[in-house]
């Protein structure tokens, strides 16, 4: 006669994680190494599949990004670099969990409402997606993998605090060793999978690649600590910035004055400047322009002339638009509405 183990709903999940686990066949087949280079943000934005990436550039002058990336059966590793301060949005599926590690972060970054530095992790994962605002010169690591597989590498103890870790993205502070570690790790791995000699091409080598990607992103969730005290005035700070980009989006083809957007916002001149220097470092006319450019330069894809653009977002005067547009950009709207209708 058979016995029957009553097993928790936690070892349940884990054997069902193990048992998940790609067969060596399988990784001989699912193994993509990317190495891109753009001087476009959309296309620099959708280079991380499944990420739900918009990036809007916010300093001026022509963008240029890099990226580097492993995917093997849903995990993946990458380094992305940006030359220009962004603002970055997006959103993970449920059954992703996505952590960065930065390896250059000038100052003046914020992620979600909090003040970040280069002494800690972001947790891309969770509900409501991530804002980030990116400096220029930013270099981010980062590791994403299938939420369910965690569970094998953890204790039941170590699954609910990293379960609680991942509930909503934020950024969380780590010990200097384990950062250094991540980062040391992430640029070997993709340097064999670079290499002349294909480093990869043993699929038992992808196997424990895949298995060691999952482990040491266990080990640093459990030793990455979230505090629960939010620094409310910075936080506050931060959805007024968003709220008033929401608004300045909510009527592309008007110009909104100062007065409208602290109207619909609730807050006075005074402050909504002052919000918007200390979070991006540059005043409210300056930030609505920007993020006006970039609407419109995505749009130069499909709209069938420069003109259709120019006013849609709120451009009449199309010298006013060139000018500036260049300054952002580096080159001319018609310039690059050529380029993009080139094929």
């Amino acid at each position: 006669m058979k016995s029957h183990v009553n097993l928790s709903p936690f070892e349940s999940r884990r054997m069902a994680a193990v048992k998940a686990f790609p067969s060596p066949q399988c990784l001989a087949q699912d193994l993509s190494v990317i190495e891109t280079e753009s001087d476009d943000v959309d296309e620099q934005a959708a280079q991380l599949e499944g990420w739900n990436q918009d990036y809007a550039q916010i300093s001026a002058g022509k963008f240029f990004g890099h990226m580097q990336r492993i995917g093997l059966s849903g995990v993946s590793l990458f380094v992305e670099s940006t030359n220009r301060a962004l603002l970055q949005c997006g959103a993970l599926a449920d059954d992703l969990v996505a952590l960065g590690v930065p390896v250059e972060l000038p100052g003046g970054a914020v992620f979600c409402g909090s003040r970040v530095s280069d002494q800690g992790v972001h947790l891309f994962s969770g509900d409501n997606g991530f804002e980030f605002f990116s400096p220029p010169g930013l270099v981010m690591s980062g590791v994403c993998v299938p939420r369910s597989e965690l569970v094998s590498q953890l204790t039941e103890e170590e699954w609910e605090s990293v379960v609680a870790k991942l509930s909503h993205p934020h950024w969380a502070s780590c010990d200097p060793w384990a950062l250094e570690a991540m980062r040391k790790y992430v640029h070997h791995a993709l340097e064999v999978a670079g290499g002349a000699q294909g480093g990869l091409e043993n699929p038992g080598m992808r196997q424990l690649l895949r298995e060691s990607v999952i482990s040491n992103l266990a080990q640093l969730l459990v030793t990455c600590s979230t505090s629960c005290e939010r620094v409310q005035s910075v936080q506050r700070r931060w959805k007024i910035v968003m709220d008033a980009q929401d608004f300045v989006l909510s009527q592309p083809d008007r110009r909104t004055s100062i007065a409208e957007v602290c109207e619909a916002v609730g807050v006075s001149r005074r402050t909504l400047q002052y919000c918007f220097q200390d979070i991006l470092g540059i005043g409210p006319l300056d930030f609505m322009l920007s993020i006006r450019l970039s609407r419109a330069k995505r749009m130069l894809r499909t709209a069938t002339t420069v003109t259709d653009a120019a006013v849609h977002w709120g451009f009449w005067h199309f010298g006013y638009f060139s000018k500036h547009f260049r300054t952002m950009f580096g080159e001319l709207p018609s310039e690059t509405h050529k380029r993009y209708h080139a094929n």
